[in-house]
């Protein structure tokens, strides 16, 4: 009679190999991206601070992308009207911008900037 066979064992890898951790994958990558997109909106919004014009024409664009992108923008300024700097007699103008924007699927949006007063001569 034989003897039953026994099922063939597996050699098993060094335990070297067996003793080492897995390497742990940093999360620079998102926090990255993270940072660009918040450093991004505070400039945007610093520039709509300190120019609401250049604000206004991202924001344009941004909007065109649900709205079927634009098909066309008119800008327009004009002095709206001269007023008198109080305790003198000199006058200053005050200049308004009007934008308007049409977008592809029919929606209008209109901004209207007015800027400060500037020394002009309105006569």
């Amino acid at each position: 009679m034989t003897a039953p066979q026994q099922p063939a064992q597996r050699s098993q890898p060094p335990a070297q190999a067996q003793s080492k951790p897995p390497v742990k994958r940093r999360r620079s990558g998102c926090t990255l991206w993270l940072f660009v997109l918040v450093m991004l909106t505070i400039s945007l919004l610093g520039l709509g601070f300190l120019q609401p014009l250049r604000l206004a024409i991202a924001q344009e664009y941004i909007i065109g992308i649900t709205r079927g992108g634009i098909r066309e923008t008119v800008q327009t300024t004009s002095v709206d009207s001269c007023i008198r700097v109080a305790g003198s007699n000199e006058l200053q103008s005050v200049t308004r911008t009007r934008r308007v924007t049409t977008y592809n699927n029919g929606a209008v949006l209109e901004l209207i900037f007015s800027d400060p007063p500037l020394p002009a001569d309105c006569r």
